[in-house]
């Protein structure tokens, strides 16, 4: 069984209307927090987990760390 030939388009809903929040559109910076998912290599996991032990800090502290600092960088 095939499906519709035709294609079904519908426009956004207005900003005015409330909408269901499943992609963080409404967070306020800083102060909400987003999960975030990475994919690397156990072994690169393990090294980096290790690290950020070693320094007393989270490991969501050092990516925000390196992040800035790659920012900085790039300009």
């Amino acid at each position: 069984m095939k499906g519709p030939k035709t294609n079904i388009k519908l426009a956004p809903p207005p900003s005015s209307e409330p909408t269901l929040n499943v992609t963080g559109k409404g967070a306020q910076p800083d102060t909400d927090i987003k999960p975030i998912q990475i994919k690397v290599p156990v072994s690169k996991h393990k090294e980096m987990k290790a690290y950020a032990a070693e320094q007393g800090i989270s490991m969501t502290d050092m990516l925000l760390a390196g992040y800035d600092m790659y920012r900085k960088k790039m300009k």
